[in-house]
């Protein structure tokens, strides 16, 4: 169900003036990369603008009502675990492998300039290649 007349969420766009803006929700992630592109040019991200965390993080419509998504990770793991006996374990293994995968994709690989093969010979690629999930579909 969608009440615009195209589709929404994070596919949702506002197009004016030439530009397009993702109306979509979403969260600021990455936030090491937007420090490494300010630093470039010997800035911060707080010299213009400031963040403030909500909560709740957003909130989920269902036909029947809503959920709010807290934003403190025991309590979103206390309401997966409402959902589904087992799933807040479950969401510390996935957070633990995502770290991994955060951890050695930006380190090992996003900022590799892709001149040669030669750059991803690395010990903790190789190790960590079938663990990244690289072979499998998306």
């Amino acid at each position: 169900m969608e009440k615009h007349d195209g589709p929404g969420g994070r596919a949702r766009q506002l197009k004016a003036s030439g530009f397009s803006f993702d109306m979509g929700p979403s969260w600021y992630w990455m936030p090491d990369v937007f420090e490494r592109y300010f630093a470039c040019f010997g800035k911060k991200p707080a010299d213009y603008y400031s963040l403030r965390r909500l909560d709740p993080s957003y909130r989920v419509i269902w036909l029947d009502g809503f959920t709010d998504i807290p934003a403190d990770l025991n309590e979103l793991k206390a309401l997966f675990e409402h959902w589904e006996p087992g799933a807040g374990a479950k969401l510390d293994k996935f957070l633990e492998e995502a770290a991994f995968k955060y951890r050695i994709g930006m380190q090992k690989l996003v900022y590799k300039p892709g001149l040669s093969v030669a750059e991803f010979a690395d010990r903790d690629i190789v190790k960590g290649l079938l663990r990244m999930d690289v072979f499998n579909s998306m």
